[in-house]
C-alpha cells in the first residue's frame, strides 16, 4: 500500500488534486469519482490499481484534460469502442484552436512590437501597415488555394496587394497620390476609386450592380499587375462597348474586358482581404463612410459571378 504522500511523488500529482479526485466533498468542489483501497476519515491507502489510474490521470492531465474531463475519459478508455479515440479527438480539435488562438496573439503582438522602434507620430500607421501587409498576404494565399493559381500570377498579385495596402497608407498618412511605383500605378487611381465608390453609394448602387461590378474589375486590373495605364484602359474599352460603336466590339471584348485569370486571382485576393472586419477602419477613412461593405459585398458578388461562369 502506499500513502498519499507517495502517490504525489510517483505521479506528480497535487495533494489537492487527489484530493478532488477521491473526496466529493473538499472545498465542495471535490469529484469523488475514484475511491481508493483504504479510504477512512484523514487516513486513505492506495494499491497498484489506484497508482495506475492516477498515473493515466497524469497523462490525460499533460494531454490538456481538465480534472471535470479526468472521469469521462478514463471510463471511455476502459470501454471496448472507440469512445476513447472519439474523446481524444475532440481535445485535439480543442488544443488545435487554442493554438490558433495563441498563434494570431503573438503574430498581433508582434507587429504592435513595430510601434516601440516607429516616430511616435508614425506608430499607429506602423501597426497599421503591419496589419494590413500581413492581411494582405493570407488574402492572396486563400484565393490561390481557391484559384489553384500559376505561380507567376500569384507573384503580381501579392506585389499588387502591397501596392494597395501602400496607396491606402499614403493616404492616410497624407502623403496623397506618390509618383507611380516599380513601374506600376495603383497610388493615383485610389482617389478616383474613392469618388466611383461616394457615387455609388449616394445613388443606393446595390453592390451587384453594373457600376459596382466595374469598380471591382478596375481595381482587380490593377492589382493584378496592369497599373494605371491598363486600369484606364479597360475602364475605356468596357464605355466603348456600352456605347454604339462597336466595330470592334469582339475584339475588345476579348482582350479588354474579359478577366484573365490573374485578374481573377486579384478579385478572389480582394473579396478575402474586404472581408477582414480588422480592415475596416482603413477602407472606410480612404473610401469613405460605407465603403467597406459595399467594397466587400461587390467583391464577392463578382467572386460568385465567376464561380458560375466556371460551372
Amino acid at each position: 500500500m502506499w500513502k498519499r504522500s507517495d502517490v504525489e511523488r510517483l505521479t506528480g500529482l497535487t495533494r489537492h488534486m487527489i484530493q478532488d479526485l477521491c473526496n466529493p466533498n473538499t472545498s465542495g468542489d471535490g469529484l469523488g469519482f475514484w475511491e481508493p483501497a483504504i479510504s477512512k476519515p484523514g487516513y486513505s491507502r492506495f494499491d497498484e490499481g489506484d497508482l495506475l489510474a492516477f498515473y493515466l490521470v497524469r497523462q490525460l492531465m499533460k494531454a490538456g484534460f481538465t480534472l471535470r474531463e479526468i472521469e469521462s475519459a478514463v471510463f471511455d478508455l476502459m470501454e471496448d469502442d472507440d469512445s476513447f479515440e472519439r474523446a481524444l479527438r475532440r481535445k485535439a480539435t480543442v488544443l488545435h484552436r487554442r493554438r490558433a488562438e495563441l498563434d494570431s496573439k503573438l503574430s498581433a503582438l508582434e507587429y504592435l512590437e513595430v510601434a516601440a522602434t516607429a516616430a511616435t507620430d508614425d506608430r499607429l500607421y506602423a501597426v497599421m501597415e503591419v496589419a494590413l501587409t500581413q492581411s494582405a498576404e493570407r488574402a492572396v494565399q486563400v484565393a490561390t488555394t481557391e484559384a489553384q493559381a500559376a505561380e507567376a500570377d500569384e507573384v503580381l498579385v501579392r506585389r499588387g496587394m502591397r501596392e494597395l495596402v501602400a496607396a491606402v497608407l499614403g493616404v492616410l498618412r497624407g502623403e496623397g497620390a506618390p509618383a507611380e511605383m516599380g513601374g506600376r500605378g495603383i497610388a493615383p487611381l485610389v482617389a478616383g476609386w474613392a469618388r466611383a465608390v461616394a457615387g455609388l453609394l449616394a445613388d443606393d448602387a446595390a453592390p451587384a450592380t453594373a457600376g459596382a461590378q466595374r469598380l471591382i474589375r478596375k481595381m482587380a486590373h490593377a492589382v493584378a499587375g496592369e497599373g494605371a495605364s491598363a486600369g484606364r484602359h479597360a475602364g475605356n474599352a468596357c464605355d466603348a462597348l456600352a456605347s454604339e460603336d462597336a466595330g470592334n466590339a469582339r475584339d475588345v471584348l476579348a482582350s479588354e474586358c474579359t478577366s484573365s485569370a490573374r485578374d481573377a486571382l486579384a478579385v478572389r485576393a480582394l473579396a478575402a482581404f474586404l472581408n477582414e472586419s480588422e480592415n475596416g477602419v482603413p477602407i472606410e477613412l480612404v473610401f469613405g463612410e460605407g465603403s467597406f461593405a459595399f467594397l466587400a459585398q461587390a467583391a464577392v458578388a463578382r467572386v460568385n459571378d465567376m464561380d458560375k461562369q466556371l460551372r
